[in-house]
């Protein structure tokens, strides 16, 4: 019979993309079967973004390591987009269920899908935009609620 001990390694650094995060890149936390984390992302030079992650671990432990492979995540994440005609600041709250694979004792990949909810938003004109420009599309409920999926690398220290 063999015994593999696994030392905890309480923080991890990640990057990744997905939806509502964009790219980005952070750190967590990890106490017993629970993470806590922020990252903050871009996805092109007038849009940021800023996340606090909550993780609940359970399961089966990888071969790899004490941290059990699947999980639940809830993710808050704030939105700011600049752009020549206005400033819109989004807040959103998503739930995802995920799974993580670790490559080593150290280094893994993680991969999550579930859903996003809009809290609220707001938007500020800086000016109007030229005549012809006035979109509003009605999304119903794709407005509120969307599908949210997630990718990233983490590297346990």
């Amino acid at each position: 019979m063999t015994i593999i001990g696994h030392g905890q390694k309480k923080l991890s650094l990640f990057a990744g993309a997905g939806i509502p995060e964009l790219y980005h890149i952070g750190a967590r936390y990890q106490i017993k079967q629970a993470q806590f984390g922020f990252s903050t992302g871009w996805d092109n030079e007038s849009t940021r973004s800023y996340s606090g992650d909550l993780i609940f671990h359970y399961g089966k432990e990888s071969l790899l390591s004490s941290r059990k492979v699947w999980y639940n995540r809830w993710n808050y994440t704030y939105w700011h987009e600049k752009n020549e005609y206005e400033i819109i600041k989004t807040y959103t709250l998503s739930s995802r269920i995920g799974r993580e694979f670790n490559l080593s004792s150290s280094f893994g990949i993680g991969l999550d899908a579930g859903l996003v909810f809009k809290l609220f938003d707001s938007t500020k004109q800086i000016k109007p935009r030229p005549s012809g420009w006035d979109w509003d599309l009605d999304f119903g409920v794709f407005e509120l609620v969307l599908p949210s999926i997630g990718i990233y690398v983490f590297y346990k220290l």
